[in-house]
């Protein structure tokens, strides 16, 4: 995959204006460099649609503002008092519980037996 290039941002209200500029006369500096980075974005885009490899979750990894903050940051500045996390659980792994999971007769002491009768059985039979 080709390296990350800095975001490009297009507002779509923006460009509905800069259209309406640009039909009315030639456009300032600003607007030529406003329409050169929707061109560019949406070549990226193209490129990337084209590409074997790429996912919708790829693609719109692109198209959207990339979520760097933190939860505890956020609420920090909102002034709301963030309590400690819990240290992660080390890495160690507690040995296996003895037995294999099923429960014996024994556990179930209230259960009724009841003696069915069966033809005796022997090797070989069918």
């Amino acid at each position: 995959m080709k390296p990350a290039k800095e975001p490009i941002e297009v507002n779509l209200e923006e460009l509905s204006a800069l259209v309406e500029r640009a039909r009315q006369g030639p456009l300032s500096k600003e607007d030529c460099q406003r329409l050169e980075d929707a061109i560019q974005a949406l070549n990226v885009l193209i490129e990337r649609i084209g590409e074997k490899n790429t996912t919708i979750s790829q693609l719109r990894a692109l198209l959207s503002k990339p979520s760097t903050e933190k939860t505890s940051k956020v609420l920090e500045q909102a002034g709301i008092k963030v309590p400690p996390q819990n240290p992660p659980p080390s890495k160690t792994k507690d040995p296996p519980k003895p037995g294999h999971g099923r429960n014996g007769a024994q556990a179930y002491r209230g259960a009724e037996r009841i003696k069915i009768a069966r033809r005796p059985l022997q090797p070989g039979n069918h």
